[in-house]
């Protein structure tokens, strides 16, 4: 706010950009799959998880792989620990079959942006390695727990 503004000119502001706003929410509203993202994102924060930052996302199309689909490799990064993700396209759904390094967590959870209320576990083998299947396309992200404690979720990716 600028200090030599008039506490009724800050109101007057106020008012027209609610009006403003209705007249946007009427004209152009926000789709239910954007609000609902924005929702979903908050139910899942976890402050005290490291975050794994995507540092690779290679496409491998030309790899003469034997799916139809698109086909990619994403690595993420966080401290202690490495996730490798192969993400091929099957029928319109994705298979991701990764590999955690140094191996340690005994599982690792799937989140899906569009269903905030549910996640998909699946057990990580002595060697790291995990494989989920049927993931829908859109956003997701991979959380799990190293044998200190530390929690660890990959930035989100659009599979």
């Amino acid at each position: 706010m600028e200090r030599n503004r008039s506490v009724g000119e800050n109101v007057e502001d106020a008012r027209l950009l609610a009006k403003l706003g209705v007249m946007f929410d009427h004209v152009d509203p926000v789709p239910d799959a954007v609000t609902a993202g924005a929702r979903a994102a908050f139910a899942w924060r976890d402050f005290d998880a490291a975050v794994a930052r995507l540092i690779e996302s290679e496409s491998l199309a030309d790899a003469g792989v034997r799916a139809n689909g698109e086909h990619r490799l994403l690595t993420f990064e966080a401290p202690g620990l490495t996730v490798a993700v192969e993400a091929t396209e099957i029928h319109g759904a994705r298979r991701l079959v990764g590999q955690m390094v140094p191996a340690g967590p005994d599982h690792v959870s799937l989140e899906i942006a569009h269903r905030a209320d549910e996640s998909v576990q699946a057990p990580v083998d002595h060697l790291g390695r995990f494989t989920l299947s049927s993931v829908p396309a859109g956003l997701v992200r991979l959380r799990c727990s190293l044998p200190d404690g530390t929690r660890v979720v990959t930035e989100w990716v659009d599979t």
